[in-house]
């Protein structure tokens, strides 16, 4: 009986000291940020129930009582047969493909050409830096009128050179698209030029010394050195400017507002158009979930590209 009074005092106050060395350790950081960590799960989680609830109902912003009628998952199945949605997704992935791609494209050449360190180059990369920190708004503004087709300086330029833009590159069915993507390769090409600087100057210099003496050339040393050296940061790249491209409005809203037609009507400017011009909040809050699905899926994929490039 002694014996055993004797173990369970040496269990407590083993189980005491352990008590004791985490809360002078991990425990004190975690009591430390669990006020922090309570605060963004608040503002993270709650804006997602709030509109995965919603999405089960009808709900109207114009009617008076509130009146909220469950639906259950027919918002959902509504998205999904809705020829307007799967038109808006197939513009947003074709504005993401043509975004995406020239500017990792302009951002890797641009960081090759500027990474040097000479102070012409450093004034270089700050003056480029100017069009990523200026409110998406505003760029889509100003390039408007840059767009213009009677004042415009662009349209001007393409007249001069035989080129009919009719009503404007943003006022024409086979011109919009386009327009929009050169805003945002304008805007966003300096982050990834940005990035890449910082990828190319954390890499090695032992295998291009290697490679020096064995007589490879500078294109040779970009691709079997540089570009496998970079891939993560590639991927990290790509990761962020897909989820930002994904997200796209004010640029759209800015300047076509959509049209013309429904050429430059992306799902996040759809979503609007529900939510805000017709007041469908229950089924606008279906197509945000559906978007944001879309862009997890997207980043979970590319994350596990970029882990088992890792490995």
């Amino acid at each position: 009986m002694i014996t055993t009074s004797k173990q369970t005092l040496s269990r407590r106050q083993r189980w005491v000291g352990q008590m004791r060395r985490f809360l002078r350790g991990e425990g004190a950081y975690l009591a430390m940020l669990a006020p922090l960590l309570v605060f963004v799960a608040f503002i993270a989680l709650y804006p997602l129930f709030f509109s995965f609830r919603i999405s089960l109902f009808k709900y109207r912003l114009t009617d008076p009582n509130q009146t909220q009628t469950f639906l259950g998952l027919d918002n959902y199945s509504r998205a999904f047969a809705d020829p307007v949605v799967l038109q808006s997704l197939r513009v947003t992935l074709t504005y993401v493909a043509g975004t995406v791609f020239f500017e990792i494209l302009l951002g890797l050449a641009l960081a090759l050409l500027l990474s040097s360190e000479m102070r012409l180059m450093r004034t270089i990369r700050a003056s480029l830096l100017i069009p990523m920190a200026l409110p998406p708004l505003v760029v889509g503004l100003v390039w408007k009128s840059l767009y213009n087709a009677d004042f415009g300086v662009i349209p001007f330029y393409l007249k001069e050179v035989g080129v009919n833009v009719g009503r404007g590159p943003l006022a024409e069915l086979s011109w919009a698209m386009p327009a929009v993507i050169l805003i945002d390769i304008w805007q966003w090409t300096p982050l990834l030029m940005v990035i890449f600087l910082a990828g190319l100057k954390s890499l090695p210099v032992e295998p291009y010394e290697a490679a020096y003496v064995d007589g490879a050339t500078r294109w040779q040393n970009f691709l079997f050195i540089t570009l496998p050296l970079l891939r993560p940061t590639l991927l990290v790249a790509l990761l962020l400017r897909t989820m930002q491209s994904f997200k796209v409005f004010d640029t759209i809203y800015a300047t076509t507002a959509g049209g013309p037609g429904s050429v430059t009507t992306v799902l996040n400017f759809h979503i609007y158009t529900v939510g805000m011009t017709f007041f469908d909040m229950g089924y606008a809050a279906a197509l945000a979930n559906i978007l944001l699905v879309v862009i997890a899926i997207l980043s979970i994929l590319y994350i596990m590209v970029l882990e088992r490039q890792q490995l």
